[in-house]
């Protein structure tokens, strides 16, 4: 295990250990001063740097990591001062991307974000080469910086068109699996807030669950179990606060199944404390609200097994204060309470709302359509004798398709009922006129 020291100028510092416990890196030493900001040359003061570099000289360590964001001066400067790696918060997050990274999509996603937090940093080094200096790069190496400056900008601009070609390629299947009659549920939340085991519980799936943080990069889809309605879930990449730009466009094409789902489910972590929550949610709320538009949106409490009564009450409380309208579920994935509610919750997105009571003439043709129809619809029927008896339902917006396309299949009885109004309320199927697109093109 690598051994590192901590340079910090905030007093939390839970995140970054649990990040570098991620990472496999043990803190030997913790170094904090207490700054608005940091110092513009050398992150700390220049006196704080002199005191830990002598308390350093008898000290082994791999290297250091900042709790923050490095300006590439600042990185400069700290590397040749101590003569040591050093790599700030947004850098650790990126070597835990490219240790979890395993498909073909999550590495280039990875690899573009790689390059572009590298390019800025690249930039400084080549104009302190040229000023005298000529030290390696990122730890050191043979100096060969300027080469791979356009190397990199080069490999950068083609991986961006590989993942446009893969977005619009995302596209296409969305468009698909809604032709088909599914609509699609997002997972999204701050990075371990149980959004993996969540989609298990859900889809009966067997995504990957562990502690560690970012164990999720690529996109996983699966379909909702427990459920008539044809609906698919994806389980995505967790979020986490002050990443730069960069790094969130990197993942574009990652993050585009939770903008466009029909549904998203916001998950957090009610075992923890107020501040946590507060931070957490509202770190994922800055990055979804802005692209979701007029999309539905669920919050959801997860763990509320590791909290009392009280406890989850006043954990309620504080999400309200954040969240607006929004709905807001509790929920426990280990004893699967609140479960059966969510499922109910999500088949609701598909608003089947109108029900048709059909005979048909027992024939292919009527078994064809039902089978056809059940990509888009909840289907029920029995067979009686030479009569099918089928309880179709739909939505309200398809219901001249669906009568059309039963009268063309001879059928003997066709009654509508709206179930969001009181019961007993009871049309006749449409004229003519409605039937829609000819039988063969139902999809």
């Amino acid at each position: 295990m690598k051994k590192a020291i901590l340079l910090s100028i905030t007093e939390d510092n839970s995140e970054i250990r649990s990040l570098l416990d991620t990472l496999g890196v043990h803190v030997t030493k913790e170094f904090h001063q207490n700054m608005k900001h940091p110092h513009k040359t050398s992150f700390f003061g220049p006196g704080k740097i002199e005191e830990i570099q002598k308390e350093l000289e008898e000290d082994e360590f791999d290297l250091a990591v900042v709790n923050g964001i490095l300006r590439p001066s600042q990185h400069h400067y700290l590397e040749m001062k101590f003569q040591k790696e050093f790599i700030d918060r947004p850098g650790v997050i990126l070597r835990i991307f490219s240790d979890h990274a395993h498909t073909q999509e999550a590495i280039a996603q990875v690899t573009l974000a790689k390059l572009r937090y590298e390019l800025p940093f690249l930039r400084e080094w080549i104009h302190k080469a040229k000023s005298g200096d000529r030290p390696g790069f990122l730890a050191g190496g043979a100096y060969a910086t300027d080469v791979y400056f356009e190397h990199a900008k080069t490999h950068a601009r083609r991986i961006e068109k590989g993942l446009q070609d893969l977005s619009k390629q995302r596209e296409i299947t969305r468009t698909k699996r809604r032709e088909q009659g599914y609509s699609l549920v997002s997972l999204a939340g701050y990075t371990n807030a149980g959004k993996s085991a969540l989609m298990n519980r859900l889809c009966e799936s067997s995504v990957e669950v562990d502690d560690r943080l970012f164990s999720t990069l690529s996109t996983t889809t699966r379909r909702l179990r427990g459920s008539k309605a044809n609906i698919l879930v994806s389980d995505t990449v967790g979020f986490i606060r002050d990443l730069p730009p960069g790094f969130v466009d990197a993942f574009n094409s990652t993050l585009e199944e939770i903008f466009y789902a029909d549904l998203i489910l916001l998950v957090f972590d009610s075992s923890e404390n107020d501040e946590e929550i507060r931070l957490k949610l509202r770190t994922s709320l800055d990055i979804l609200l802005p692209k979701i538009e007029g999309r539905t949106l669920i919050i959801i409490g997860n763990k509320i097994d590791l909290i009392d009564e009280e406890r989850r009450k006043s954990v309620i409380d504080l999400a309200h204060t954040m969240i607006g309208t929004h709905e807001l579920l509790m929920i426990s994935t280990v004893k699967e309470e609140g479960l059966d509610s969510l499922r109910e919750r999500i088949s609701r997105i598909q608003n089947l709302s109108s029900r048709v009571e059909v005979e048909l003439p027992m024939k292919d043709e009527s078994m064809s359509l039902l089978s056809r129809l059940r990509a888009s619809c909840d289907i029920q029927e029995h067979i009686d004798g030479v009569v099918v008896r089928a309880t179709i339902r739909c939505r309200t917006e398809d219901l001249g398709k669906i009568t059309g396309w039963l009268n063309g299949a001879g059928a003997i009885r066709v009654d509508i009922h709206d179930d969001t109004q009181r019961e007993g309320g009871t049309n006749h199927a449409p004229p003519a006129e409605t039937k829609g697109p000819p039988l063969q093109d139902v999809a």
